[in-house]
């Protein structure tokens, strides 16, 4: 997985299918993103439940990863 193909197929989701970008999905992978580039700080609770979740934010991106390419796959041709 790349950072950068996850930034491109989220910012693609929210442009052509607002539907799927609005989901829980989608809210869940930019807390991700934001906890990557430390932008939460150390007593939200949005970085606690996230802690909670995953062992880390490599860990993170790669599940949503995941799960965002079974949305994109279709559309994108994968």
């Amino acid at each position: 997985m790349r950072y950068l193909d996850l930034l491109l197929a989220t910012d693609w989701l929210s442009k052509y299918y607002p539907k799927y970008y609005s989901n829980e999905l989608m809210l869940l992978a930019d807390d991700i993103l934001k906890w990557f580039q430390g932008e939460l700080p150390e007593d939200s609770s949005t970085l606690k439940y996230l802690k909670s979740l995953y062992d880390s934010p490599t860990d993170a991106l790669r599940a949503i990863w995941k799960e965002i390419q079974l949305l994109t796959g279709p559309y994108w041709g994968n």
